[in-house]
């Protein structure tokens, strides 16, 4: 009849709910687990375990016992390899792992090698850079011939003496004015409380420009390397006229 034949749908659609959601999954079940995952779709322990078990005998699903209960899982795609089948894979996958370990090596060598080549110059560059530098060479060449050609005078001790002493006195001087301005314009602003720069505009004063200051730091440094000379030429002296007094 009309309601057998509606019957016998409605289980089949619901036996191929089942099916769908054990493929889906693709895990062991049972009954209850059955249940509780469609229950929504009106299916009970009881029709669980009854669709299980014709899906089972029809082979479109597993079943292992396990004790008293039986768990139900999907068909599986591929077939369990047997130990030799295993042995040849475990093999197989050793000698591609070893291989693409190879592989990456080889990679990384390249990609060293590549790193390397990137920071030299090309052959343009180098081009570039060797005629830069030859105009560089003529022009330093052509600025040095004037020297070469001249004769020049040699400067007699007494003078590079003269020169010297000229040289600290100027250095000298320069530096103790500026440490004694220093001092009294730093006692003005502790007693005052005003901001430096404030202050200099107001009075007029102009500091030495660093490139300036930074030249008087080298020229004492000149100064003591003269000092130290002339103390080294003087010990000398004095070894010499000793040893001569003894002799």
């Amino acid at each position: 009849s009309f309601e057998s034949a509606r019957g016998r749908d409605g289980r089949s659609d619901m036996a191929d709910t089942v099916l769908q959601h054990i493929n889906a999954q693709n895990r062991p079940f049972n009954a209850q687990n059955v249940a509780d995952a469609l229950g929504r779709h009106g299916i009970k322990k009881g029709l669980a375990q009854k669709y299980l078990d014709q899906l089972a005998e029809s082979g479109k699903i597993r079943v292992k016992e396990s004790g008293k209960q039986r768990v139900f899982y999907a068909l599986q795609d591929a077939e369990v390899m047997d130990a030799e089948q295993t042995k040849a894979m475990e093999l197989e996958i050793k000698t591609k792992t070893a291989a693409l370990a190879e592989a990456k090596s080889e990679l990384q060598k390249k990609h060293a090698t590549l790193r390397r080549l990137a920071k030299q110059m090309t052959v343009p560059q180098m081009k570039i850079k060797t005629d830069a530098l030859a105009k560089q060479n003529a022009a330093l060449e052509a600025r040095l011939a004037p020297l070469r050609a001249s004769k020049g005078e040699d400067v007699s001790p007494e003078t590079l003496r003269k020169t010297e002493d000229a040289f600290i006195a100027r250095v000298e001087q320069w530096s103790g004015r500026r440490r004694k301005f220093t001092d009294a314009f730093e006692t003005v602003l502790e007693s005052v409380g005003v901001a430096k720069k404030k202050m200099a505009d107001e009075i007029g004063v102009e500091f030495d420009p660093e490139p300036v200051a930074a030249r008087l730091g080298e020229f004492r440094k000149m100064v003591d390397a003269i000092k130290r000379k002339r103390a080294v030429e003087a010990r000398k002296k004095k070894f010499k006229l000793n040893h001569a007094l003894a002799l």
